[in-house]
């Protein structure tokens, strides 16, 4: 990993201010990545750590709105003004934040070592499931059996790739003379 500072020039021509280059290599894939903050380490208590946390952090805010793009129907807009953009962009945020919510709930209500980690997608099928059985259309018990069913299946295949991606990581890891289990975790800790 390699970092530089440099000044970028606005329209007039004129330099402005200080702007940090990140250049990281990934040691599992060799995959470069380059990423350019307006922050620089050491100005502000900026830490060189933290910027890197928060360039690599970008991956669960793009799925955020991926996952609202194909699941919760951000993308499947026809409106003619802001008011309405922004009306159906907070409906489906709000019903995302509702769907993480959900996931949260039943994750922590989940006996056990490894709580089955339920996904947006399936918050959003077993809400669906209970849309389609409230209307009356099947009988409730008879819907939201099938979705229980189908939820558990997925889970437990979840289950068994996030157990064997996980083996497979540490093995490459390994390989490289890396132990993942004394690597320090760059995430923040959260206070509930």
């Amino acid at each position: 990993m390699k970092w530089a500072i440099f000044w970028r020039k606005d329209n007039d021509g004129l330099v402005g201010r200080r702007h940090c280059l990140i250049v990281a290599r990934n040691v599992l894939t060799s995959e470069v990545k380059c990423f350019v903050s307006n922050r620089v380490p050491g100005e502000r208590g900026v830490t060189l750590r933290r910027l890197l946390r928060i360039a690599f952090g970008r991956w669960s805010v793009e799925s955020c709105f991926r996952q609202a793009k194909e699941e919760l129907g951000l993308d499947h807009y026809e409106v003619r003004g802001w008011r309405c953009l922004h009306r159906h962009f907070y409906l489906t945020q709000l019903s995302h934040l509702f769907c993480a919510r959900m996931r949260q709930k039943f994750a922590a209500a989940t006996p056990g070592d490894e709580p089955e980690q339920l996904t947006v997608e399936q918050v959003r099928r077993a809400m669906n499931a209970w849309l389609v059985a409230a209307t009356g259309r099947l009988s409730m018990t008879e819907r939201l059996q099938r979705e229980l069913t189908k939820q558990k299946y997925y889970q437990r295949r979840n289950a068994q790739a996030r157990k064997s991606h996980t083996k497979t990581r540490k093995h490459r890891l390994k390989a490289l003379d890396i132990d993942a289990d004394r690597i320090k975790i760059c995430v923040p800790k959260t206070t509930s």
